[in-house]
């Protein structure tokens, strides 16, 4: 696992640091408009190799609870449809209301490539994630997110949210290093 993104990291740290009033649910980053294109609910255990189509892909394909074992204890995945993309979501078990928050997503994108990522507010940083091009984009105050580019029209979002924000964009990097793998070649 490449830590391509740590000088960019620790000036985002600095800059998110403060936290915001803890609300129920899982926020969202507002990374793009959402898609009219419509999206597809098929599924599969195994994405596809040898080409850049991710509607085949079922996001929870790509994470599995074991993935997230060295974050604590995850509860089933959900799966939900936000922002333009397919989600599949994983939230931390918390045995009271003052443990640390953490939820992590992967998002597919069927019509939505890097070039459409937003800055945040932040910033953004291009890099790689095991060769593939992908960006780094910090959204204050709890989340971060890497978007993975499967083709110049779609994309693979990694999305960690804690109440812990110094946390969120190393947590986006180590799930994006097990994410990728399994992401179509384009």
């Amino acid at each position: 696992m490449k830590k391509l993104f740590l000088l960019p990291l620790a000036a985002a740290a600095l800059v998110v640091a403060g936290c915001s009033g803890e609300k129920p649910g899982v926020p969202t980053p507002a990374l793009t408009a959402p898609s009219s294109a419509p999206q597809s609910q098929a599924s599969s255990s195994a994405p596809t190799t040898g080409g850049a189509d991710t509607a085949s892909i079922d996001p929870c394909s790509l994470l599995a609870q074991a993935d997230l074992t060295s974050y604590g204890t995850f509860k089933a995945p959900e799966k939900d449809e936000a922002g333009g993309a397919r989600v599949c979501r994983f939230a931390r078990e918390r045995a009271s209301a003052s443990d640390e928050s953490l939820t992590v997503s992967v998002g597919i994108r069927d019509s939505q490539g890097l070039d459409s990522v937003s800055d945040a507010g932040n910033g953004k940083t291009s890099g790689n994630v095991n060769g593939r091009k992908a960006v780094l984009v910090p959204t204050p105050p709890e989340a971060c997110v890497m978007a993975l580019e499967v083709s110049g029209s779609a994309r693979v979002d990694v999305v960690s949210v804690s109440t812990d924000p110094e946390k969120a964009c190393g947590i986006a990097e180590k799930v994006a290093d097990t994410v990728e793998p399994k992401l179509p070649k384009a």
